[in-house]
């Protein structure tokens, strides 16, 4: 009788330890197919991820200019927005330039990143020309869809790796190579003459 019971005991460990093995084969297709289907999720942060390169960085900055500035809060060149645009040593030259200016109109009276005031739909082509693991150099050719004839601009760059992520040390644009040469240069005229030049030669 005990014996019965042994065989009887060992026969449904055995039951039991099959139909787990079933399962689990069951289960891996299952597992298989989810890891070969794509997370919407995922799909939808891989762009995030390339922020974290010179190129990203640059193209999310000409995102803003996707739609129309108008309602628009976006101003890179202002103290609201330039520690997210450029590098500590730039955005304190913007500072200081609009400090010296006192309210007045300065050399920067436009987004040099759009080459203009404002905008309707800007679609712009990023090219990273040089890199290393802590500097880049990269150039931006756009325009505004929504101005006909408008014709294709370009700006350059000098990027930084920062502890924020990549900014921009230095930019230039086809009617001024450094945008960090116009500041020190209009600081500079500020703080020796008192006011601003009306014409400032290169």
């Amino acid at each position: 009788m005990e014996r019965a019971q042994r065989r009887a005991a060992s026969a449904t460990i055995a039951l039991a330890a099959a139909l787990a093995l079933g399962a689990c084969q069951k289960d891996a297709p299952a597992a298989s197919a989810a890891a070969a289907t794509p997370d919407p999720a995922a799909a939808l942060a891989a762009p995030a991820k390339d922020a974290g390169s010179p190129k990203g960085f640059l193209e999310g900055l000409y995102a803003h200019y996707a739609t129309s500035s108008s309602g628009n809060n976006w101003a890179p060149m202002d103290n609201r927005n330039a520690r997210d645009v450029f590098d500590g040593d730039t955005a304190a030259l913007l500072a200081a330039d609009q400090k010296a200016l006192k309210g007045e109109l300065g050399d920067i009276d436009g987004d040099w990143l759009c080459d203009c005031q404002d905008w309707g739909a800007i679609v712009s082509t990023v090219t990273v020309t040089a890199q290393t693991p802590t500097t880049a150099k990269a150039t931006a050719d756009f325009h505004d869809t929504q101005i006909p004839d408008d014709t294709s601009k370009h700006d350059t760059f000098d990027l930084v790796k920062t502890p924020a992520g990549w900014r921009i040390h230095d930019m230039g644009t086809p009617n001024d190579s450094s945008l960090r040469h116009v500041l020190t240069r209009e600081i500079a005229a500020l703080k020796t003459g008192g006011s601003r030049p009306l014409s400032m030669p290169d």
